[in-house]
């Protein structure tokens, strides 16, 4: 198990779930902390300078499992099933860009508000744009061999893919090849039943994890058992990155350290 921090990447205006400031010192920082990964939260890869920003994440030795794409929506309130339609092929057309942004660093791509409510007015309609959406974006990520993962994300955020069921039960709906899950701590503590079993059921489906507390807070702060989580990770063999995407109090850095501290005493326990 490795683990990233989320950091904003320099394209975004508003405060986020993530480091944000000097992109390069911010790299040195959290690669001092201990974090071999950053999870990049992008609004729109076009108004990067791209070579400024793999330079900072090469000169420190960084990995990118991952890009997050919710800056798209807070920001420029992209998603695919927007009523209208020029905002729809937006979303698409963005998700297309943050693709090609991922396939500089071989990192995952993940949809989450992204995706959009399915319009009460309209229900049938905007599931059909949704499916469409993800059809099409995954089916050009095939071409840059890039995976897309689905974030379940609590009721108050989106009206759907809200437990790791109904995530699970849209993969084998779509059958597309390279979309997976990306399961959240926070959004299943409120969703789902039963944390330790979302993850066992889910386990082949799932590429990357999210933690944070249930509060949203620093992993260890609360009532979330992350003791157990990391065993049934390990149990199942799990390798991959695990992002802290948290609230950055008192500070970010304070944040990431804390973080650390705690989660990579867990790893390290028989």
């Amino acid at each position: 198990m490795k683990l990233a921090y989320t950091v904003a990447t320099p394209d975004t205006r508003k405060k986020a779930l993530a480091y944000s400031g000097d992109f390069s010192e911010i790299c040195a920082k959290l690669k001092d902390i201990g974090y071999t990964g950053l999870e990049l939260f992008v609004r729109d890869p076009c108004e990067l300078d791209k070579n400024a920003v793999v330079k900072a994440i090469e000169s420190h030795n960084l990995e990118i499992p991952v890009i997050g794409t919710g800056p798209a929506v807070s920001e420029d309130k992209l998603t695919f099933t927007a009523a209208d339609e020029q905002m729809r092929a937006a979303a698409i057309r963005r998700a297309k860009e943050m693709i090609d942004f991922a396939s500089l660093f071989n990192a995952q791509v993940n949809i989450g508000k992204l995706r959009g409510d399915i319009r009460p007015d309209s229900a049938e309609q905007s599931r059909k744009q949704m499916k469409h959406a993800f059809q099409e974006v995954c089916s050009y990520a095939q071409t840059k061999k890039i995976n897309v993962t689905i974030e379940p994300q609590n009721r108050f955020v989106i009206n759907n893919l809200n437990t790791t069921q109904q995530a699970l039960d849209w993969l084998h709906e779509l059958q597309i090849s390279n979309l997976f899950l990306m399961l959240d701590t926070f959004h299943m503590n409120i969703e789902d039943q039963s944390m330790a079993a979302s993850i066992l059921k889910a386990k082949d489906h799932n590429i990357h994890f999210h933690f944070a507390e249930n509060n949203r807070g620093i992993p260890g702060t609360g009532h979330i058992n992350f003791p157990e989580l990391i065993r049934i990770l390990r149990a199942i063999h799990y390798d991959g990155y695990i992002s802290l995407e948290i609230d950055q109090l008192p500070d970010s850095y304070t944040a990431a350290q804390g973080a650390f501290a705690y989660l990579n005493t867990l790893r390290k326990e028989d």
